[in-house]
């Protein structure tokens, strides 16, 4: 009796082997597109939630500003040094908002101009360059004890000139229009009694612009 089995295994072909490393590359690129889209989009979704969280904060900031101050400046009247050469101006053209706010004292109190009655008035003034946004602080030099102190550019500060505070790096533009006391859109700062601030942030994320609009308005004092 005849032993018939063969007992020689039989390996992969060069074409299977070569159909294996197609299919397994077409499944491993698959794979790696899924993934860098999932991750992608989740980096640009959280740079999109950073952006809403950062203009937020930017929004409040200049409200609870101008709900103390007394008002928006058309032009500074504290003499700026670092300022530029004819002096800040509230434009949306070069990103500039110039408030008014009263001086205050290390007591949180208000410091009066005794020739007037009224207090002695600081300004604040909100510009942008590049991407980002800063608030300088221009202090009034006739107020005693005003806890505001003016600041510089970051390369010129000092410790008798702290440097401008820096709110955003990813900040693009900002627009603010005034309201009449009749609702009505007014260019005549005097005239404001309220304002709709719109800023824009944008950032790269994962190759990709991200941007983001937030807005908000609010009635002013407006007692300048």
């Amino acid at each position: 009796m005849s032993d018939n089995t063969n007992n020689h295994s039989q390996g992969f072909t060069i074409v299977e082997l070569v159909i294996a490393v197609v299919v397994a590359g077409i499944l491993v690129a698959t794979l790696l597109t899924v993934t860098f889209t999932f991750y992608g989009n989740s980096i640009r979704n959280s740079t999109q939630s950073r952006l809403a969280v950062e203009s937020q904060n930017i929004l409040r900031t200049i409200v609870e500003e101008l709900r103390v101050s007394s008002g928006v400046r058309s032009a500074n009247t504290i003499t700026d040094p670092n300022g530029p050469g004819g002096g800040w101006t509230t434009s949306n053209a070069s990103l500039v908002l110039i408030i008014s706010t009263p001086v205050m004292d290390s007591a949180n109190q208000f410091v009066i101009n005794p020739d007037t009655g009224d207090p002695y008035q600081n300004e604040i003034v909100y510009y942008a360059t590049n991407k980002t946004l800063y608030k300088r602080y221009l202090a009034s030099a006739t107020a005693p004890g005003n806890q505001f102190k003016t600041s510089c550019p970051i390369a010129l500060a000092t410790a008798t000139c702290p440097a401008d505070v820096t709110l955003s790096r990813r900040f693009k533009d900002m627009t603010f229009v005034f309201y009449d006391q009749d609702d009505a859109v007014t260019t005549t700062l005097a005239d404001a009694r309220s304002v709709k601030m719109t800023i824009d942030m944008i950032q790269d994320a994962f190759g990709q612009t991200v941007e983001f609009t937030n807005n908000i308005r609010m009635t002013m004092r407006n007692s300048l």
